[in-house]
């Protein structure tokens, strides 16, 4: 527990003062480091199939709500079969901030407005530029050149 001393919060286990700037830059520094951690279960995630993304995904919110919640993976899972208006208040923050770090973590969505790469093969283009008409075809080989 933390006691507020002039802007800064005196931590009750250790007695060390901790200012909001400092509070708000480890804060900063960790979403930073465990992102560049998770790098390595974000690509694997990439690669597996839809049961799989739903086994990660399962197995992110009951370890979360264990750590979150202090609670056994027996609570965490009974925590989880409940619907949103079963759990406590508390449980269902907890739950919703699993999803967050879930989504932010290891999914990495891409945000709206950026386009994904696709691949296309030349077959593709050119059955593609057949369906454009003549003003449409020439615009485009005018953008090209």
């Amino acid at each position: 527990m933390a006691t507020l001393v002039k802007g800064t919060y005196l931590k009750a286990k250790t007695g060390e003062v901790i200012t909001y700037d400092q509070f708000a830059f480890g804060i900063g520094q960790q979403d930073r480091l465990t992102l560049e951690e998770s790098v390595i279960w974000h690509k694997d995630y990439l690669k597996s199939d839809k049961k799989d993304k739903a086994d990660y995904a399962r197995e992110w919110r009951v370890n979360y709500l264990m750590g979150n919640l202090g609670v056994s993976s027996k609570e965490a899972d009974r925590i989880l079969s409940l619907t949103k208006t079963k759990r406590t208040d508390d449980q269902q923050k907890a739950y919703m901030r699993a999803n967050s770090k879930f989504s932010y973590h290891i999914v990495r969505p891409v945000p709206s407005g950026v386009s994904k790469q696709v691949k296309v093969t030349v077959d593709q283009v050119v059955e593609l530029f057949e369906q454009l008409s003549k003003a449409e075809q020439a615009k485009f080989l005018r953008i090209i050149k």
